[in-house]
């Protein structure tokens, strides 16, 4: 099959990026050939889509005259939301989505012949929103070679010493770092530990959270690192000793099944999808409130190193079962077979 994948500002720390180049790398090993197209870095190929036996749209909004191009050359559409359809991202901005979901992007998600959904809870919010067609894929992840124990060698700017408490992602309001920074601070027995938190910042927020850790004296247990890629990041996790993913939303989650890959426990909050965490007892579930948050920080701080890593290994053990990028690939490739309009 020929199949393009199109996306819009695909950013090197984004999910998105990560399942488009991914799945993309995964499909050309089983055979097919594969097209990336990001629409704000890329040059404009919509006179091209009816050469493709399929179009993967990536996000919303933004892809209009792609979408166009597919229905007018009767190229089917896999359509991927992304989390863009969740409550609080439809609240974000809100008045321009609501114009854009009524004049044009409900029409057109409708005329798509398959959505995919990464969960069953982002499942839920498409057929809410009267979606048909769903069909739901996670993320995947690449398993780390070294397994639940420590890195030998430490990434530069990670200390060789102590305990670390990581969060991996952008720098935005919806990732609850705010909450996060409050539930540190009510923490007991952090001595000895850090919060390290790892990602880009978005429009300036980086700033305030700094603001934050200032106001409540936490300039010593609080650590900015910034991005991290490749090989740089995977030390990230390797030298944590549990992850945490705060959010207020999450259609996903990437950096949860990362660090499960990596044997590290992971404390998210009931915003995300991962109650399976809890269910698995690779980690906890919890309301990101301050309060709640911190008991659960508290609870893994008091575990013993063998008690982490016991928790740790179940997580490595569910991220091989199920979250491998050929198996997703797979996925992926089974949809495409059946939208594919045959001559």
């Amino acid at each position: 099959m020929k199949i393009l994948a199109v996306g819009y500002a695909l950013e090197k720390a984004s999910g998105v990026t990560t399942f488009v180049e991914r799945t993309a790398a995964e499909l050309r090993a089983l055979g097919h050939e594969v097209d990336v197209v990001d629409i704000v870095k890329g040059a404009d190929r919509t006179d091209a889509v009816r050469d493709y036996d399929v179009v993967h749209l990536h996000c919303l909004w933004q892809l209009r005259r792609y979408a166009k191009a597919a229905f007018e050359a009767d190229v089917p559409i896999v359509w991927s939301t992304h989390g863009m359809t969740a409550p609080w991202s439809m609240r974000h901005k809100w008045l321009k989505k609501k114009i854009a979901w009524r004049l044009f992007q409900k029409r057109e998600l409708m005329k798509a012949s398959a959505i995919h959904c990464t969960t069953q809870q982002e499942l839920a919010w498409n057929k809410k929103l009267g979606l048909r067609n769903c069909f739901v894929a996670p993320l995947g992840t690449d398993l780390a070679v070294g397994g639940s124990g420590r890195a030998v060698a430490v990434g530069v700017g990670v200390a060789a010493s102590g305990h670390r408490l990581l969060f991996v992602g952008r720098i935005h309001p919806v990732k609850g770092l705010e909450n996060l920074i409050k539930a540190w601070k009510l923490a007991v027995g952090r001595e000895g530990w850090k919060l390290r938190i790892v990602g880009p910042d978005e429009g300036g927020y980086l700033a305030r959270l700094k603001s934050e850790v200032q106001s409540l004296s936490l300039e010593a247990d609080v650590e900015f690192a910034g991005p991290k890629f490749g090989d740089d990041l995977s030390r990230e996790y390797e030298n944590c000793d549990c992850l945490v993913l705060p959010s207020f939303t999450e259609n996903f989650g990437a950096a949860a099944v990362d660090a499960m890959a990596h044997g590290k426990p992971v404390i998210a909050s009931t915003f995300t999808p991962w109650r399976e965490i809890a269910d698995e007892k690779c980690g906890w579930w919890v309301s990101n409130e301050p309060e709640k948050l911190s008991a659960a920080i508290r609870e893994m701080i008091e575990m013993t190193p063998g008690e982490r890593a016991a928790m740790g290994e179940r997580g490595r053990r569910l991220a091989e079962k199920r979250y491998s990028w050929r198996a997703v690939a797979g996925e992926l490739e089974s949809i495409y077979k059946k939208v594919r309009i045959l001559p």
